[in-house]
């Protein structure tokens, strides 16, 4: 089942990097052809993202900073990217889809700069 989103952390995700995934398969004959064949009908694309994070010397909400709810949400609900969560398609901004999400890395002190990977379902 897909989880939502942390109500402590924005979604104001920026520095959008886009991509398909691979989407192919290929046959190799020992001639030298090659076939390739689709794997799914439906090509999917993989997003790296950065979000903007309050951390050290900013405003607390029930005892953890922004960035401290991202870390507990992360490893606690999205059980470190394996469960699929919700959120507005990152293309369009219309609707709501299923994202797989892997935290890549953190920088920074008062703010923390989040470097994302937003994988389609």
């Amino acid at each position: 089942m897909a989880q939502n989103w942390s109500s402590y952390v924005n979604t104001k995700f920026y520095g959008l990097d886009g991509e398909y995934k691979d989407n192919t398969e290929e046959v190799k004959f020992k001639g030298g052809r090659v076939i390739r064949y689709l794997i799914n009908s439906h090509p999917k694309k993989v997003h790296q993202v950065s979000l903007r994070c309050k951390d050290k010397g900013t405003e607390k909400k029930d005892g953890k900073t922004e960035f401290e709810w991202l870390l507990y949400w992360y490893e606690n609900i999205a059980k470190s990217g394996t469960e699929p969560i919700y959120l507005t398609d990152i293309v369009t901004g219309i609707g709501t889809k299923r994202y797989y999400i892997k935290l890549k890395n953190w920088r920074g002190q008062r703010f923390k700069e989040v470097g994302l990977e937003i994988e389609e379902i």
